[in-house]
């Protein structure tokens, strides 16, 4: 049983979608995929510049805990 944090770097489009993925800290054991898993369905209000949206990055942290 593994318990920790995942850090993910993701790109978010103009539509809130995540494009792009990356791994910055790992837990491995398959926890990495899950997190990489759940953030890909996840939909974000798209960063605006002049009240236009545009493509963003940003750093995500996914905990995981036993229960």
């Amino acid at each position: 049983r593994v318990q920790g944090v995942v850090v993910l770097a993701v790109v978010i489009d103009e539509q809130g979608r995540v494009v792009q993925v990356a791994v910055r800290a790992s837990l491995g054991l398959g926890l990495d995929e899950r997190a990489v898993d759940a953030v890909r369905k996840w939909r974000f209000r798209p960063a605006t510049r002049n009240g236009r949206p545009v493509q963003t990055t940003a750093i995500i942290e996914v905990s995981f805990h036993l229960l």
